[in-house]
């Protein structure tokens, strides 16, 4: 299905291209602000059009803080002239300065202009605030409701997000963190500085020894404007109207976040239709689309301006922080699946490919999806139906910080993902019913290994599920996979063949290995809860599922005290999945048994999902908290997110 077509195109690509895409786009978007991000979709757009690609366009987007798509509120425009943090006493230093390193400033700060004392605060509730400056060690996103509570307008943050077994705070002693998200909801009311962690240790031995003053100088501004996407097209030859999809996002500093992401696939863009027109590879039936825009809120956007093409995307694949030179990085190639209430073959087919293509040249490894933090694997939410599995270097030692610079970028790296990308693109966009047999046997293959997985762990005694609903879990996962592979011209009584196999496979898996299964225990839940649940159905009221951090109309105090509840109680690992599974039929119950097999695949990872945040839980419990999984669902209702019935 695939190898021909990889053997034909493998000097297509180029790596060294793709590596000077990366660099002159890290160029533009270094200074993070929205001029720039225009003028990088921009540049997007006019590589596209020199590749020959069809039907580029450039689309705007409103960034006034007023318009929202599924429960992404858009933000403000911002833009900076100048903003420096210096040290007056006991002693006068510059601490950070935006020319120099434009991650010191926290994005979206306004306008400030501020001369007090420096008092450390980390997050204390009852700490008397008025009149100084909080300096803090941990994340701004973990203390910016009760900043808000506390009416502080600024704030100073040494932390960089240690990531265990890649970084700690002194790998990187004098850079700072990227942070992008913390403040964005005060449209310029707050502002916010990062230092290294080298001046955030002398900061605290000044304050050990007496008063501590510094003065804070921004010219920023905060406004109605708009952000942009890029997208072209490469057409397909018999069914054009479908379409399979590329993503990547802009409007990040980072070389490895993401420009490498957008230099690669603008090198795929070139190389595949280069190929084609030079006859080195065949028109695939499908178009092939490619859309560059900013992470998360601009996909979304994109996707309920253009909502009538989705039931013609078939899916996809996105590619996000994926150049850096492992070595350096001390990062892991993770692919990152379709979620359990998606399963699709399109995921199936990514890992198979990076099997046969990343091994051994690349260290990758299979994970479960992570929406929570990639926000452009949202499409793969059910009610879009636009499954593209994400392919990401994360977490990588120079994730979010200011040493994350084209050094540290690889161009054999690079012409190794774009190989696969460009593989993984043309063998969907190409499928007809041969290749659709291909398909399903590597679902068939991707089956039998989970089942082989899972008599791992029933041997050691790890599984925690008992025989009945286990066989529940693995039919409808199956049975979701083989589904899909109608999307790609398998006829349909081979798609219900592909189902009886894989459904008699887990039937005779499961009374293979009856006796090892541990005996259902009865939730550890209030009656009360328990009926509640039993009896909650839920719809879907938006298109896509809100973000982690775009729950609306909450209070300081309110909002304060969802995020405790989320990460208590493992519910920011599936905050998204809980929308997914939502489709007017299940019950809420119904509903958490599926969470709790999601998360048993997601815990070994959860730091992939919390290094962000600095938010790491060691929490293990399998079983959800009921009562929790009401408070997070009444919040969404309430939100105007799902529906009760």
């Amino acid at each position: 299905m695939w190898r021909n077509f990889c053997n034909q195109f493998r000097g297509c690509f180029n790596g060294e291209m793709a590596l000077q895409q990366a660099c002159e786009q890290n160029r533009i978007e270094r200074f993070f602000t929205f001029p720039n991000f225009q003028r990088s979709a921009e540049r997007c757009a006019e590589e596209m059009r020199r590749a020959g690609l069809a039907e580029v366009e450039l689309e705007p987007f409103p960034a006034d803080g007023k318009a929202c798509w599924s429960g992404w509120p858009t933000m403000k425009a911002w833009d900076v002239e100048s903003a420096q943090l210096w040290l007056l006493a006991p002693r006068r230093e510059l601490l950070a300065d935006w020319a120099i390193k434009p991650q010191h400033l926290v994005m979206y700060s306004g306008p400030a202009r501020v001369t007090s004392e420096l008092v450390e605060w980390n997050g204390e509730l009852d700490a008397d605030l008025r009149g100084k400056i909080p300096f803090t060690r941990h994340r701004i996103n973990d203390v910016f409701a009760v900043m808000r509570a506390l009416s502080v307008s600024g704030i100073i943050s040494d932390f960089i997000g240690a990531l265990p077994g890649i970084r700690d705070a002194f790998d990187l002693p004098d850079d700072v963190r990227w942070e992008n998200s913390a403040i964005r909801a005060g449209n310029g009311a707050f502002w916010g500085f990062m230092i290294s962690p080298r001046n955030g240790q002398m900061l605290r031995e000044l304050l050990r020894r007496g008063p501590v003053r510094v003065k804070v100088e921004i010219k920023s501004r905060v406004y109605d404007g708009a952000f942009h996407a890029a997208t072209g097209l490469i057409r397909g030859m018999e069914k054009p109207e479908e379409e399979i999809l590329f993503l990547t996002h802009l409007q990040e500093p980072g070389a490895n976040d993401n420009a490498s992401g957008a230099g690669v696939g603008l090198e795929v863009a070139r190389s595949i239709n280069a190929a084609i027109r030079g006859g080195a590879i065949p028109r695939p039936r499908r178009s092939i689309r490619f859309l560059f825009g900013w992470e998360g809120i601009g996909l979304q956007a994109w996707i309920e301006k253009h909502r009538e093409r989705l039931p013609r995307m078939l899916g996809g694949l996105n590619i996000d922080e994926i150049g850096v030179d492992q070595d350096k990085g001390r990062s892991v190639l993770h692919l990152f699946l379709p979620p359990a209430a998606n399963s699709s073959c399109v995921g199936h087919l990514a890992e198979h490919l990076c099997e046969e293509i990343l091994t051994p040249r690349i260290r990758w490894k299979p994970v479960a999806d992570r929406a929570e933090i990639i926000n452009d694997t949202i499409t793969s939410d059910p009610n879009i139906n636009v499954v593209a599995p994400c392919l990401i270097q994360y977490p990588s030692r120079h994730y979010h910080s200011s040493s994350d610079r084209p050094e540290t970028l690889s161009a054999d790296v690079m012409h190794t993902v774009g190989l696969l990308t460009a593989t993984h693109l043309h063998s969907l966009a190409n499928a007809g019913p041969a290749e659709a047999r291909y398909l399903a046997r590597v679902v068939v293959g991707a089956s039998r290994r989970t089942l082989a997985n899972t008599e791992l762990r029933l041997l050691e005694g790890t599984w925690p599920f008992g025989r009945e609903r286990s066989a529940r879990w693995f039919a409808e996962q199956f049975a979701l996979s083989a589904n899909s592979l109608a999307q790609f011209s398998l006829p349909a009584a081979e798609v219900e063949a592909c189902k009886r196999e894989l459904t008699e496979m887990a039937g005779d898996w499961c009374g293979q290995w009856r006796t090892l299964f541990p005996s259902e225990q009865p939730r550890k839940a209030k009656s009360k809860d328990l009926k509640r649940a039993s009896c909650l159905i839920l719809s879907r009221t938006t298109l896509g599922a809100p973000s982690l951090y775009g729950i609306g109309g909450l209070s300081p105090e309110e909002e304060r005290e969802f995020r405790r509840v989320l990460f208590e109680n493992n519910l920011d690992l599936l905050l998204h999945r809980i929308c997914y599974w939502t489709d007017g039929k299940r019950s809420l119950l119904d509903i958490v048994e599926r969470l709790e097999f999601e998360l048993d695949q997601l815990l070994p990872d959860a730091h992939i999902a919390r290094t962000a945040s600095g938010s790491l839980f060691e929490s293990k419990r399998i079983e959800l908290n009921l009562a929790a999984v009401l408070f997070i669902v009444e919040h969404l209702v309430r939100g105007g997110y799902l529906a009760s019935k």
